[in-house]
């Protein structure tokens, strides 16, 4: 898959900003139901606890991952949530990031999507008449 057609998958699907957000989302792919502490889950992806919790709110906020009401358990079920409205986009970007090398590739077109000044975004013309 070129990077522009990356790109364009992260568009349209919308709510994936930062690799953490993708490494989640990963994680949860492999792991749709599980039952654990925040800083656990931290452990496992290899972000610093709040970087998850931010992670963790924009993909509840998009509707991709549901967490337990809160309890008196510290920790929280977490559970993918299946057949969301992103469907075939968010199938197509995980498959795609399921290799190391489409990892990479998924997270370079992250890192351009977050660029200021990149063609595509609008920034471009602010940035340009700053300058």
């Amino acid at each position: 898959m070129t990077p522009e057609r990356i790109v364009d998958l992260l568009h349209r699907i919308g709510c994936l900003r930062q690799p953490c957000d993708l490494d989640l989302l990963l994680f949860f792919s492999r792991h749709p139901r599980a039952f654990l502490l925040s800083e656990r889950l931290a452990e496992y992806v290899g972000y610093d606890l709040t970087q998850v919790t931010q992670s963790l709110e924009t993909l509840i906020t998009a509707g991709l991952l549901r967490r337990s009401p809160n309890s008196t358990h510290p920790a929280q079920l977490y559970v993918l949530t299946p057949g969301s409205t992103l469907g075939g986009w968010l199938s197509s970007i995980l498959r795609i990031a399921a290799t190391r090398e489409g990892r990479l590739a998924v997270l370079d077109a992250l890192k351009q999507q977050s660029s200021p000044g990149r063609p595509g975004r609008g920034e471009s013309e602010s940035v340009a008449s700053v300058q």
